[in-house]
């Protein structure tokens, strides 16, 4: 068998173990790491995508993006919004974030899908045109380099303690295949497929979001009308969805009313199934 050799400009071995100090002093049980999150939450409008995101630890800096979505955190302490206004100044917030000078534990980029917008103008203005030109296949895939590039920088802001949730519209896709050659999920966020796939592999949660409504009649004729904000996250045939947790943990397929801390206790395992309920028994009658 042929052994591949050292490059003579490699390291020697340590000869004493404490050579190894920087190495086995960052060395941590993985129970031990705290729950710095990177989600992803889409859906269509009005379906509490933001709210959710202001769950997440204060101080929190909210990006709004061609949005205009504050309203429904408007009375919320300790979250600061940010209009962002072309793609330079998306880069200039990531580099402040990560100085010394920032004070924030969670950024809400709200909404990438309207990102892709300021990376397309960004990449004609690369290519010498202007924004009333033809965007070619050159422009989209210099676009989507952008997107992939600072999806990841962002992303790892939580190496920096800092909790990233990304906000997208959603989309039906019609058979669509991602970088692997799998056909994508139904729906998902309104991305270009193959940015679809980065941003989804990158973050531990992935969560849909809808409104459910009931109506109830009561005495009098009257109509009660119950609004309930939800969340797809257990796995779905259709529905583009993800939680990382401890194999064997419990997800429910929906959450009412999600927040942060939800999000924590399902990722350490916390949730426990609901107890299956009794069977009627006429149902056991009938099975005799």
């Amino acid at each position: 068998m042929l052994r591949k050799k050292l490059s003579s400009s490699a390291t020697p071995a340590p000869k004493n173990n404490s050579k190894f100090k920087g190495v086995t002093d960052r060395i941590k049980p993985v129970s031990s790491l705290g729950l710095v999150l990177a989600a992803l939450f889409y859906g269509k409008a009005g379906t509490g995508k933001t709210t959710v995101a202001a769950t997440f630890p204060k101080p929190l800096l909210h990006l709004d993006i061609r949005e205009k979505g504050t309203d429904s955190i408007s009375d919320m302490k300790d979250v600061d919004t940010l209009s962002i206004e072309d793609w330079d100044q998306f880069e200039q917030v990531y580099w402040y974030l990560k100085s010394p000078e920032s004070k924030y534990k969670t950024v809400v980029i709200d909404a990438v899908s309207q990102l892709q917008d300021f990376a397309l103008i960004a990449a004609l203005a690369e290519n010498g045109k202007d924004e009333s030109s033809p965007v070619s296949k050159r422009d989209f895939g210099v676009a989507a380099g952008r997107l992939k590039t600072w999806i990841i920088n962002y992303r790892d802001l939580v190496d920096d303690d800092i909790n990233v949730v990304f906000l997208a519209h959603d989309r039906t896709n019609e058979g669509e295949e991602g970088d692997d050659g799998e056909l994508l999920p139904s729906v998902g966020p309104r991305m270009m497929p193959s940015v679809a796939s980065v941003l989804t592999a990158a973050v531990k949660i992935i969560g849909n979001t809808f409104v459910r409504e009931t109506h109830e009649k009561q005495d009098g004729g009257k109509i009660k009308r119950d609004v309930v904000y939800c969340m797809r996250v257990g796995p779905h045939a259709y529905y583009a969805t993800k939680i990382r947790q401890p194999k064997g943990s419990y997800t429910p397929d929906i959450l009412e009313n999600p927040g942060y801390n939800m999000f924590v206790s399902l990722m350490k395992g916390e949730i426990e199934p609901p107890a299956p309920k009794p069977v009627p028994v006429t149902s056991k009658l009938k099975r005799k």
